[in-house]
């Protein structure tokens, strides 16, 4: 009989990467393109627990990597052992633009009710940012390119807002330039989009016609008022259910194989 953690006994970030996990459990045997973080950490408990056969490319050019240490950066060489080929940047990348990639999984600062990604920089001056950020690396290219994309990070009101400071990965509607409106991404000939948004509080999907985000589940100990005070748009949650609650033997993996250092601070 499985058993079950109760809510408090984990913490709200590793039931982001658990959940995240599970998502993709429909990957196996799947191409993805993964970017370095919390989407690498969820990998490889999904690795471990639920889809063995998914193939994790990382952008800087390792193939079907499989590090035995979660690395700390896209340079990290951790990410090259055990991986069945090391390029560079271009081949990392390349196989988006083939249409090889089943998945993109990313994180982000900011993302809107459209999926919608910024990890560039926060405030309304590119020139004098209020805080400048990572960058891009290869997120621009996975939301354009990849069949679907997942994307996570913690939920709070700043970060999930009506419309991003600047859009870095183009979600569901996108800035047509150079008019500067917004169209649809697939006027634009993207292929793919967002499938869902997984946070610390719930899975977020977005509606088939709209393309607006909703609340699909919201996790154990977490009530839909919580999301919708953490949300910076009137999100709507007249579809959400609660999430089957987190296995043992999922938060085990998490914390005892997949980072044991706990490099990630999620606990």
């Amino acid at each position: 009989m499985a058993q079950f953690v109760r809510p408090g006994d984990y913490t709200p970030a590793e039931a982001m990467v658990i959940y995240s996990a599970r998502e993709l459990k429909n990957f196996d045997g799947k191409m993805g393109l993964i970017g370095i973080g919390l989407p690498l950490l969820a990998t490889q408990v999904a690795k471990k627990l639920y889809c063995p056969n998914m193939i994790m490319i990382v952008e800087t050019g390792q193939a079907d990597a499989n590090p035995i240490e979660i690395p700390i950066s896209i340079m990290d060489s951790r990410l090259t052992y055990g991986s069945s080929w090391q390029m560079g940047d271009p081949e990392g990348l390349f196989p988006l633009v083939r249409g090889e990639i089943d998945f993109g999984f990313i994180g982000g600062a900011q993302i809107d009710k459209y999926g919608n990604v910024n990890s560039t920089f926060i405030g309304s001056d590119y020139n004098k940012p209020a805080k400048r950020l990572a960058g891009t690396a290869g997120a621009v290219d996975i939301g354009g390119f990849a069949k679907t994309t997942i994307t996570t990070m913690h939920h709070q009101k700043r970060r999930v807002v009506e419309k991003v400071d600047y859009l870095t990965t183009p979600g569901w509607m996108v800035k047509k330039w150079p008019e500067g409106t917004w169209v649809r991404r697939e006027e634009l000939g993207l292929p793919g989009g967002p499938s869902c948004f997984i946070s610390t509080l719930g899975i977020m999907r977005y509606d088939d016609e709209t393309k607006i985000m909703y609340v699909d589940q919201y996790f154990p100990g977490v009530t839909v008022q919580q999301i919708k005070e953490n949300t910076g748009f009137d999100i709507d949650v007249s579809r959400a259910t609660e999430a089957e609650p987190i296995l043992v033997e999922e938060l085990r993996v998490l914390r005892e194989e997949a980072d044991p250092l706990n490099i990630y601070r999620t606990r």
